[in-house]
């Protein structure tokens, strides 16, 4: 009997580890969107500060910009500074389907929003 146990335990072991193992992976799609959210959430901090200093926003589109960032290459951006406000949206099709996806970040949230599902 503690043999058939000792088996036993060990069996479910395994199980829990493939488990954990099998998904706990990121697909390439997943890594894809978790490196752009993290990009943009670091531009939003970027031209939060930038503001901050200059009283005005940069322009991620910037050759200069895109050149040392190289983060963002791949991105189709589309920036819109209006005064003290500013709103970023990017498109990307992180998933090669062929469809765009589109999200956005803006002055007042951190959090990037999606517009269109990749």
């Amino acid at each position: 009997m503690p043999l058939r146990l000792i088996e036993l335990t060990f069996l479910v072991l395994v199980l829990i580890g493939l488990g954990v193992v099998h998904f706990s992976r990121l697909t390439p799609h997943e890594r894809a969107l978790i490196q752009m959210e993290a990009c943009l959430e670091q531009l939003y901090l970027f031209e939060k500060a930038y503001f901050a200093k200059h009283g005005h926003y940069f322009d991620p589109n910037d050759k200069g910009i895109r050149r040392a960032w190289w983060q963002i290459e791949g991105y189709t951006w589309e920036f819109w500074p209006v005064g003290e406000r500013f709103l970023l949206v990017v498109r990307a099709d992180l998933d090669g389907d062929g469809q765009l996806g589109a999200w956005t970040i803006d002055d007042a949230h951190t959090q990037v929003k999606v517009l269109n599902q990749d």
